[in-house]
């Protein structure tokens, strides 16, 4: 029957085939939510017990052949679908898919948040569908860091504490493993790991263009991805013996993005900063709003902010507040502050323009490409423009868009467009008006808020906060 299945679907055209998947993955979906009602009731009921068994993980085990980690993964499905309110509906739907029910069940069984999830699980939901995992999961990230604080700190001291790392030789092959350590530290380190990984791909590329001149896109490189992987750890290796460094060692590795209030709230609680008025009123340094200390429940009070809450760095890895503060002491990272708007305020000592707008900016709002399903590291990709310039199209932030270089260039070819929708979020759409949207994903709502006016607002907004932090 799957030979048959395979035969048929081979015959269908491109364009039939990926309806097909639309089609199925939000049948897909229905019936996994119909599953874990099914093991909600049947758990309940304590149905395992009909032959024997004393725990339903048994039961399931048994009834499904599966394992028991498998087991506990469907009961915690379950039962994040029915004590979240929403969850289990955008499942049934279709509109949120297995891996991020999965996310919704791990948080839901943290103790130490369970209890403020409520009160951010509209926002969630919102981001498990509009974005794709790896944003959605770093939203839920953010969450867990700011509802437990204090448990993230405690996790991050013992990974301090309990830092290991090992090179060693397993049966002629060689074997490096770290774990442990702070936020900013893995970063720097993964950073001058793909800076050396870079460096070996553009000596693939000179290579390769060296032996075939005109024609050398049509070769491929001398290696592989994995093997460039390898190769750019021994020449890390290999440059700190013989003390060698790889470009301007002035240059940060690592950018670490703060949102302005989180930024304020470091600086207050440190001494580095006022936290009061003359008059001994509570305020935040940077915003002016009160009670520094109380953050999340000022976010209560706006639940939508939870979604800007930044204090990761630019690739994505959470950092714990009091780290950036002691890397933006130390000079090893760059900080950068943003508004609750999502333009950059204030970029450290350093700063690159892109023709009278931040370039690296525009690069440090996102962690990767932002075409749907490409995971390129934005350090890897191109900035270019929304709109057009020969259309008109400004060169400023507002107007600026990340996208690597294969699809900056598909973008061009094919007339692909992106706008800004209601949720904040930038879409890309096609020639012929259709969205580029995960299957079961509710189209969005539009502003038309990404003309010339609004782009010379925004960018003025920009330049006036950063010229008032310079001259502070």
């Amino acid at each position: 029957m799957f030979d048959e299945l395979l035969d048929q679907l081979s015959e269908l055209p491109d364009a039939a085939l990926d309806d097909r998947i639309r089609e199925l993955e939000p049948q897909r979906r229905r019936l996994e939510a119909e599953f874990a009602a099914t093991i909600k009731v049947a758990e309940h009921r304590r149905l395992g017990a009909v032959d024997g068994h004393h725990t339903i993980n048994s039961y399931l085990r048994a009834t499904l052949n599966c394992s028991s980690s498998e087991a506990s993964r469907l009961r915690s499905q379950a039962r994040a679908a029915d004590e979240i309110e929403g969850l289990g509906e955008a499942w049934a739907t279709g509109r949120v898919g297995d891996s991020q029910v999965t996310r919704f069940a791990v948080v839901n069984g943290n103790r130490r948040v369970r209890e403020r999830l409520p009160e951010f699980t509209p926002i969630l939901l919102d981001a498990a569908e509009q974005l794709c995992y790896l944003d959605f999961s770093t939203c839920v990230d953010r969450f867990v860091g700011q509802a437990d604080e204090d448990g993230a700190h405690d996790a991050r001291d013992d990974a301090v504490e309990h830092r290991d790392a090992h090179v060693r030789d397993v049966g002629g092959t060689l074997d490096i493993t770290a774990r442990g350590g702070d936020g900013s530290t893995t970063a720097e380190l993964i950073a001058i790991h793909q800076r050396f990984t870079e460096a070996e791909y553009r000596a693939d590329v000179d290579a390769r263009r060296a032996e075939f001149g005109d024609d050398a896109e049509h070769h491929p490189l001398g290696r592989t991805a994995a093997q460039r992987r390898f190769d750019a750890m021994v020449a890390i290796s290999r440059c700190a013996a013989s003390a060698q460094g790889l470009g301007s060692t002035g240059d940060p590795l690592v950018n670490i993005v703060v949102d302005a209030t989180t930024w304020a709230r470091v600086l207050a609680e440190s001494g580095l900063a006022p936290a009061t008025t003359l008059d001994g009123e509570p305020v935040d340094p940077f915003t002016g709003l009160r009670r520094p200390s109380a953050f999340l429940d000022d976010l209560v009070s706006s639940p939508e902010r939870m979604a800007r809450v930044r204090c990761e760095t630019s690739n994505g890895v959470a950092v714990h507040p009091h780290d950036v503060l002691r890397a933006a002491l130390a000079g090893h990272v760059r900080r950068v502050v943003v508004d609750t708007d999502g333009v950059v305020v204030d970029m450290g000592r350093r700063r690159r323009l892109f023709e009278g707008a931040a370039r690296e900016a525009a690069r440090l709002l996102l962690l990767r490409c932002e075409h749907p399903g490409c995971e390129l590291p934005t350090d890897l990709c191109d900035v270019d423009h929304a709109h057009e310039w020969a259309e008109g199209g400004a060169t400023d932030q507002v107007n600026s868009r990340v996208r690597c270089s294969s699809h900056n260039a598909d973008k061009t070819r094919h007339r692909w467009r992106s706008r800004r929708a209601a949720n904040g979020l930038t879409y890309t759409v096609r020639a012929d008006g259709t969205i580029m949207l995960p299957a079961g994903a509710r189209p969005p709502v539009f502003l038309d808020e990404d003309g010339p006016e609004d782009s010379e607002r925004l960018t003025h907004l920009a330049r006036e906060r950063a010229a008032a932090l310079a001259t502070a």
